[in-house]
């Protein structure tokens, strides 16, 4: 028995020593890969459980009693994890997460995948890229940096901006994407209204850059058929900043200042000044002196001595206006413009544990437009947070505060009516006469160089102004259930809400508007939405994974405005509605829509090489007839990794994926669609008044629908240093929803039909390289290239039609059967068979009044190419992005060659610009001379000796370069005042090739060494001077920025009187607490 006893008692004396042997003190150090810096705060955990600790300043760390052969986990923010086997004295190096094949991006649903899973094509861009260049609208901060995706924008620095990806797939809806933030739905409206020459910018930039996290483009109908019938344009799904992985409560401030100046202005002539047939002179600017009621530049020759009284000439003892010297201000429009300034300052609280996570920020921008007394403020508050109540519950919500408020918009575009003379500014300065002080109209406002259609500039910056103020919400409250390891079950409510006013004044006094007018514009638009949400994820066999999805949303969208306005004023400056002459001008329009959608999907993977995705989706709309308004759409990708099949990761080919998919998506009608609705407009003899559009509407309507196919190759060589990822796509679009003409014996303009086929194919490539790699220095490229092309099938089944017109003021801009989406139309030059110009019989080129092709908005490919390069702490960036082919139809050249005022018009004014001498004889008849001995009178006209006479003689004559009527040689002459004149009719003569190539961003950035940081009690800071759109490195079209565009909807190639883009250069200071 003690036998027995003893052995017992050392069995387990042996086993506690075992035991004892059997647990460990690991001691480590965690570096970065790139520069060995010690990384602070990275986590440490032992695998399978929540034991762990954090690097200190030095980068080290200490565990105790880990098991023998235990796992550690070692993560940090912005680096890739890493598992390691703990034994003593460990040093790890943590990669960049941009080195991982294994990435992992959000997709439809805010659902992450593993980015070599997925059969369609997903671009992530991250937050640093984003911000990089600081432009305060995330649409921006896009272009050049996603294959085929077009940004454009509308109004210099303030401006709204249009975002395509793949073309146009929508003839006469929407084409922009979905917009999803932090899983919630975003309008992304303009909301442009009654408010005629303003620009109100786009919601979604209301948002505010330095709350995302992440930015995911999900390209096509195959990567967002999840979303249902607003995605059938690809989908933006944004993911914001939280407190995961903060451990410790972390504090971020943020500084930017950014100063901007006009960048693009027209190229104005400085030898000719205000007038006509080169006269003039101001008595009253009305026409009461000679041609001083004229707001063109045909005038004197300026700088050579003259005196010609002026608007700003001083008044003599009878109260005239003395001459004063005729000379010219090369930057009189320039002069009009500021210095911008925008400031934008923040602060985020962020902590995490393994219960909870937040994230608190605050954000405050204000920016002083370019043009003077125009500004924006932008309050925005944020909160993200998740607590995990139990194993198997937890909560969580997202907010984000918006409070955007402009006391005055600039004015902008081509404004229709008389609203042009309150608030086009550049439409007048391209009637602005060369000789023109600016000065002289800072100092009274009152006053102006023209009378007759203008009033003075800073007048209308100051006086005439448009405000609008914006709140918004943004927001969800969300639960997790975990019934099963494998099952997760998600609640969400989530709502997007904004009340929009703006409010427009114009003074008394205006140009046009003697009485002043005072109007009020309210939207309200609230969408919310309801969703059940489940996930499954089990392996099946050991071969065998499956990803499974099924859920239930509820859509709800109600939309109001309401618009009233006293189109004269009673009381000067008193801006009420109770203060009208007039009865109030008055609309209103209110909609609500309800959708249900009913979805899954199901991902099969088979040994991490090969994987399957099918999704369907049913939805039920309000908006269509009960008989059609259910409509499912199914999609299926796939995606083969080659180098995990056939064994190829220490090839020179590291990495080989094959993918391709199909999808179908649906898309239901606007509301009100179905009958005749009458809305509320101004009251008539006292009584209500109510209308309908006159648009017949169609009870059978049925949705639009929208298939596409999509395959793609990705590939990494040589150690990954390299990455191509090539995409082909094509899209039909077919049953468009559209508002086609119709005869007036059915008593409407047109009629709501399911109409319409367009087609949009092309292919994609990226290429990511790091040709240098060494201790101290890495050299990064990202490249893309996008070609898509589109082309109308066909607009109704019978063959009647064969265009739709998307705009028409001086060009027509059509879907046109057989043509690219968006093909210009317009009058063109009269040509005989052999192409040559033919003349009337004034000399001047004819017009040809039948709409001729012009071109198509469209480019032709757009790309993008950015360089980094790091030494140690400090990193230089730049990107350049460009865009070929596609044409601009420019009111600017149209204009500004009418007027006399651009360079371009120089040519042939004078003899040392080609110009002819002639004199005009009895008969009216322009007689051409040899170069005459003259002399010029003190009004600037030219007299010399002919004939024993001495007669006006002119040197501005132009023969047109072409044939008359019956075919002979021209050698007529005509003025170039009177050919200028004629080419303003002639669109062909003002559309122009809008590629371009453009220095977009550039960045140099200095982090300070972590080291350094701790002992300033930082956990980081950086330092950044930026730039950008600093340099149209090549542009084909005069005067203009050839990105300009009038508006952010499908009406595009088209410029009409834009304020000039911006550069700018700024300061940004990042420091982490």
């Amino acid at each position: 028995m003690s036998k027995k006893l003893g052995v017992l008692v050392l069995y387990i004396f042996l086993s506690i020593v075992e035991s004892i042997a059997q647990v460990t003190t690991i001691r480590g150090t965690v570096i970065t890969d790139d520069d060995g810096e010690p990384v602070i705060g990275a986590s440490v955990v032992i695998k399978g459980t929540t034991k762990g600790t954090v690097t200190n300043v030095d980068g080290l760390f200490v565990l105790q009693n880990v098991p023998a052969s235990s796992k550690l986990v070692v993560s940090y923010i912005g680096l890739a994890t890493q598992e390691v086997t703990a034994k003593p004295d460990l040093k790890i190096r943590l990669l960049s997460d941009d080195r991982q094949l294994d990435e992992v991006v959000v997709t439809a649903l805010g659902i992450s995948r593993e980015k070599k899973a997925l059969g369609y094509s997903a671009q992530e861009i991250k937050s640093d890229a984003l911000t990089q260049g600081k432009d305060n609208n995330i649409l921006n901060s896009l272009s050049g940096k996603v294959s085929g995706v077009r940004i454009t924008n509308t109004q210099g620095d303030v401006g709204s901006s249009r975002i395509v990806i793949r073309g146009e797939t929508s003839i006469a809806g929407e084409n922009q994407p979905l917009f999803i933030v932090d899983g919630i739905p975003v309008d992304n409206s303009q909301l442009n209204g009654q408010s005629i020459g303003r620009d109100f910018k786009n919601a979604i930039a209301d948002l505010n850059p330095e709350d995302i996290k992440s930015l995911t483009v999900l390209k096509g109908p195959n990567a967002s058929a999840l979303y249902g019938a607003r995605a059938a344009h690809g989908a933006i799904v944004i993911t914001t900043k939280n407190g995961q992985g903060q451990k410790g409560l972390g504090i971020t401030l943020h500084s930017t200042t950014q100063l901007s100046q006009a960048a693009t202005l027209p190229k104005f002539q400085n030898l000719f000044g205000q007038g006509a047939g080169g006269q003039f002179k101001y008595v009253d600017g009305k026409g009461g002196g000679v041609n001083d009621g004229v707001d063109e530049s045909w005038g004197p020759r300026l700088d050579i001595g003259l005196q010609i009284p002026q608007f700003d000439s001083p008044l003599d003892a009878s109260g005239n206006r003395t001459a004063t010297p005729w000379i010219s201000h090369p930057n009189n429009v320039r002069d009009f413009f500021r210095t911008g300034i925008t400031t934008n300052n923040g602060v985020s609280i962020s902590r995490s544990d393994d219960k909870y996570q937040f994230r608190v920020g605050y954000g405050y921008e204000k920016q002083q437009s370019i043009v003077p007394g125009a500004e924006t403020n932008k309050t925005n508050i944020s909160l993200n947070t998740d607590y995990k109540l139990t194993d198997w519950l937890s909560v969580g919500s997202t907010a984000n505060y918006i409070v955007y408020t402009a006391p005055s918009l600039p004015g902008s575009g081509n404004p229709s009516g008389s609203n042009y003379r309150s608030n086009s500014t550049m439409l007048q300065f391209l009637w602005f006469g060369r000789q023109v002080n600016t000065q002289s109209l800072k100092d009274n406002y009152s006053r102006n160089w023209n009378s007759s259609y203008y009033s003075n500039p800073y007048w209308n910056a100051y006086y005439n102004t448009q405000s609008q103020e914006r709140h918004r919400l943004i927001g969800d409250l969300h639960v997790d259930f975990h019934p099963l390891k494998d099952l997760n079950i998600r609640f969400r409510t989530s709502t997007d809400w904004y009340n929009d006013r703006r409010k427009s004044k114009v003074k008394w006094g205006t140009s046009g508007t003697p009485y002043g007018s005072y109007d009020e514009d309210a939207y309200t638009v609230k969408e919310n939405n309801t969703e059940l949400i489940a996930t499954y994820t089990k392996q099946l066999t050991q071969d065998l994974g499956l990803d499974a999805l099924v859920g239930f949303n509820v859509r709800n969208k109600q939309y109001e405005n309401n618009f009233q306005k006293a189109p004269r004023l009673a009381v000067a400056d008193l801006y009420n509605l109770g203060n009208s002459r007039d009865p109030l001008v008055s609309s209103n329009y209110f909609y609500r829509l309800r959708q249900y959608g009913l979805y899954g999907s199901a991902q099969l993977n088979y040994r991490n090489w090969a994987f399957l995705n099918v999704t369907g989706r049913n939805d039920w709309s309000s908006t269509l007839p009960v008989a059609n308004n259910s409509y499912f759409y199914p999609s299926a990708t796939a995606s083969i990794l080659l180098s995990e099949l056939l064994g190829l990761q220490k090839s020179f080919v590291n990495y080989l994926k094959l993918r391709g998919g199909w999808s179908q998506v649906g898309a239901d009608a606007d509301p009100y669609q179905l009958a005749t609705v009458y809305v509320s407009e101004t009251a008539f003899g006292g009584n209500p008044l109510q209308t309908s559009s006159g648009e017949g509407k169609n009870p059978q309507l049925k949705p639009e629908k929208t298939s596409s196919v999509e395959a793609g190759l990705e590939a990494a060589f040589l150690n990954n240093r390299i990455h191509l990822d090539f995409t082909y796509y094509k899209t039909d679009s077919r049953n468009q929803i559209l508002k086609l003409a119709t005869s007036a014996a059915s008593g409407y303009n047109s009629q709501v039909r399911n109409a319409g086929h367009i087609r949009n194919q092309g292919y994609e490539v990226q290429l990511n390289a790091t040709p240098v790699k060494v201790k101290d220095f890495q050299w990064d490229i990202n490249a893309n290239y996008g070609v898509n092309r589109s082309k109308v099938i066909k607009l109704d089944d019978e063959g009647l039609i064969q265009s739709y017109q998307l705009y028409s003021s001086g060009v027509q801009v059509l879907a046109s059967v057989g043509d690219a989406y968006g093909t210009l139309f317009g009058t063109s030059y009269t040509r005989d068979d052999a192409g040559n110009i033919v003349v009337d019989a004034n000399g001047l080129p004819k017009v040809n009044t039948t709409a001729k092709k012009l071109g198509k908005f469209t480019p032709d490919w757009t790309g993008g190419i950015s360089n980094s390069l790091t030494y140690k702490n400090f990193t230089f960036s730049f990107l350049v992005d460009a865009s070929f082919g596609g044409s601009i139809f420019s009111n600017t050249n149209k204009t500004g060659k009418y007027t006399g005022i651009l360079k371009s018009t120089l040519q042939g004014r004078d003899a040392d610009h080609g110009g002819l001498w002639y004199y005009v004889d009895a008969n009216n008849i322009r007689v051409p001379l040899s170069t005459p001995q003259y002399t010029t009178s003190s009004t600037g006209l030219y007299y010399a000796n002919l004939n024993g006479n001495s007669t006006r003689v002119y040197q501005d004559g132009i023969i047109v370069n072409g044939v008359t009527e019956n075919g002979q040689k021209n050698t007529i002459i005509t003025s170039a005042e009177n050919y200028y004149h004629r080419i303003y009719s002639i669109a062909e003569d003002n559309v122009y090739d809008a590629s371009y190539v453009k220095l977009r961003e550039v960045a140099l950035t200095y982090n300070l060494p972590k080291a350094l940081a701790s002992k300033l009690f930082l956990q980081g800071a950086s330092f950044t001077l930026t730039g950008r759109n600093l340099w149209i490195i090549y542009k084909k079209v005069p005067n203009i920025d050839p990105e300009a565009a009038l508006t952010a909807g499908n009406a595009q190639g088209v410029e009409a009187y834009s304020l000039p883009t911006t550069r700018s250069i700024g300061l940004n200071v990042t420091l982490k607490f």
